[in-house]
């Protein structure tokens, strides 16, 4: 094979987009390498991690290098144990070699086994003092022994290697959880430096600026990531939430469309962005959707919820959930009166009134449900219905004064001047001295 043909099959093999489309012929060990490492710093871990096993398989002779770039994988995208497993099993087919050991520590460390990660970067160091990851093992150790000088090691690791990816990973994290938040974003920033034109900087550096609240910094990076690899669903639900939480709800729609064409569904979440954009319709839909998604409305979903869930079924008024109540309904309760207040909102008054009937069915005595039938019944002057309500709730909270301006207002419309009064009387009490009768 002439050097051409080299050169296109490598080129080949490094723009794939996934490791099922990889060409069928065998490869040599720096070629995976190549394609693999192009892959972990574009953040298509899932696809790095197949090539790492298809390698394994072609190439069992160079088994440890694979097992140990599967390894790696693990230090960025932590799922399963999988990767762990692969540094445990490189380590024991080679444990003599720093590079090998020192990625065992880092693996170690993250996965909750402390005390064997530090005599893994001990033995590391001790093998070769010039492997810069088994300096940055020895950093993160540190975290726990305060006797190592972590900034020394953390510093000889990226002299040592400044194009070794993990090493930033660590220097990063290490920073981060000594809350040093100015060097962990320097730390991050030398990376997208050392590594330009790729993801995975942006990635790390992006989910850094999350955490300490970097809320526009972190958009910034996580469009970069975007830009490089659009199919990854953590990524792009991560950068939707934030649009959303920033205020960007055309953008997070956008995101929460994207996700949806790769099977992902985000309705309720997409809802509120319409909602914020008085987009009523189209949030009522997506509301829809996700309670169709929760089985809502299949006709045994009240026989279902009553069997299953009956002795957590209560929630106040004061708070839109109960710590109590069923994590797996709890979406489920919020997104179903959030469009019950949208179709109130936006005149369904006839839709809102069937759909908070049949909510009341399925969470008896729920507080929320009674506010919400109460505002109906006003919107549809059912006054003397829209009385009963806000009586239920002020007999529940006698303390709290806009259930008073409801029902005084009820009065008016029901022609009862005295009790409005005394009602708006209550109101005043409560705002100045905290008491209903104002003693």
């Amino acid at each position: 094979m002439n050097i051409a043909q080299t050169a296109q099959r490598a080129f080949l093999i490094a723009v794939t987009a996934t490791a099922a489309c990889l060409p069928a012929f065998s490869m040599s060990k720096q070629e995976y390498g190549a394609a693999i490492d192009k892959l972990f710093l574009n953040t298509q871990f899932n696809d790095a991690q197949q090539l790492c096993q298809k390698a394994i398989k072609e190439l069992p002779k160079d088994k440890v290098f694979f097992l140990t770039k599967h390894g790696e994988m693990y230090i960025v995208a932590t799922k399963g144990r999988s990767g762990l497993e692969s540094a445990r099993e490189a380590m024991r087919l080679a444990p003599k070699d720093p590079q090998v050991i020192a990625t065992l520590s880092i693996n170690e460390y993250i996965a909750g086994f402390v005390v064997k990660a530090e005599q893994l970067a001990q033995k590391a160091v001790e093998l070769d003092a010039k492997n810069a990851r088994a300096h940055a093992a020895m950093a993160l150790s540190g975290l726990r022994d305060t006797a190592i000088p972590i900034n020394d090691e953390l510093d000889k690791a990226l002299k040592l290697a400044p194009k070794d990816p993990i090493s930033y990973i660590v220097a990063g994290t290490v920073h981060l959880r000594k809350l040093e938040y100015d060097q962990a974003e320097s730390v991050y920033s030398r990376m997208v430096k050392a590594f330009p034109n790729t993801a995975l900087p942006y990635y790390q550096r992006g989910y850094f600026r999350r955490e300490v609240f970097n809320n526009n910094g972190a958009l910034k990076d996580l469009a970069e990531v975007v830009k490089h690899y659009n199919k990854d669903h953590y990524v792009l639900m991560t950068r939707a939430k934030l649009n959303k939480k920033t205020g960007r709800h055309k953008d997070a729609i956008a995101d929460f469309d994207a996700l949806e064409k790769l099977g992902v569904h985000s309705y309720a979440r997409r809802a509120e962005c319409y909602a914020a954009l008085n987009q009523y319709e189209q949030a009522i839909k997506d509301y829809k959707k996700a309670l169709d998604e929760d089985g809502v409305y299949r006709p045994d979903f009240h026989q279902k919820y009553a069997k299953t869930m009956g002795s957590t079924r209560r929630s106040a008024w004061t708070q839109m959930m109960n710590g109590k109540d069923a994590s797996e309904l709890s979406d489920t309760k919020s997104c179903w009166l959030k469009m019950i207040i949208l179709q109130q909102k936006h005149g369904d008054t006839d839709d809102a009134l069937k759909e908070v009937t049949k909510f009341m069915t399925v969470f008896p005595g729920d507080l929320n449900s009674v506010y919400a039938r109460h505002e109906i019944f006003k919107k549809k002057g059912r006054w003397v219905e829209a009385l009963a309500d806000i009586s239920l709730l002020i007999s529940k909270s006698p303390n709290v004064a806009d259930y008073y301006a409801d029902r005084a207002d009820i009065f008016k419309h029901l022609n009862k001047p005295e009790r409005a009064a005394e009602d708006l009387k209550r109101v005043h009490n409560l705002n100045t001295t905290g008491t209903v009768t104002g003693e």
